[in-house]
């Protein structure tokens, strides 16, 4: 067996090194695009991690929280949605219209004609529950992975209209979840 020569091991140990400190540093990062209802296409970060892609943010106002609430309110479950927003420099909200932007046909999801700000620059809001029988929540019965776009139309006391629209990755794994704890078959 030949003995390696000391250019060949550094060679060798020079491209095990950087294999391996590039491989600690690359993350694999997906992203989907996504046509809206209302025509404007979406990159969709897909991430085990709840991401707030650069749609949903603009220089007075930003998404800053999204979640699905499955809900039990005897006799009936049902599902809601929770959000917040973020209004930056000082801006205050007039009116705000939150709609589900994924299908051809746009489903209203909240309205608030006179909003509270908390702690002098977040709105929050839960939607009523929506009963899983409403054509609205058919996304639900998908086995597969899934985006849902909800579009937010903020109207600010400056009569500046801001329009977000925040993707999000629901893996089958989630809406099984939520089959389930709605007592969906």
């Amino acid at each position: 067996m030949e003995k390696p020569t000391p250019a060949r091991s550094l060679a060798l140990c020079a491209a095990a090194f950087s294999l391996a400190a590039g491989g600690c540093l690359m993350q694999a990062s997906y992203d989907v695009n996504v046509t809206t209802a209302d025509g404007v296409t979406l990159e969709v970060p897909l991430s085990a991690k709840f991401v707030i892609a650069p749609s949903a943010i603009d220089d007075q106002v930003e998404v800053r929280n999204f979640r699905f609430m499955p809900l039990k309110v005897e006799p009936v479950k049902t599902m809601a949605y929770e959000f917040a927003l973020q209004f930056k420099k000082g801006s205050k909200p007039a009116s705000i219209v939150v709609e589900d932007d994924t299908e051809d046909r746009i489903w209203s999801l909240y309205e608030d004609t006179a909003p509270k700000l908390l702690k002098g620059d977040i709105w929050i809001a839960t939607t009523p529950g929506f009963n899983p029988n409403e054509e609205r929540m058919n996304w639900l019965n998908s086995l597969d992975n899934g985006v849902r776009v909800l579009r937010f139309t903020v109207t600010l006391t400056d009569k500046s209209v801001h329009v977000l629209r925040l993707p999000i990755f629901v893996p089958g794994q989630a809406k099984a979840m939520f089959r389930s704890e709605l007592g969906i078959k």
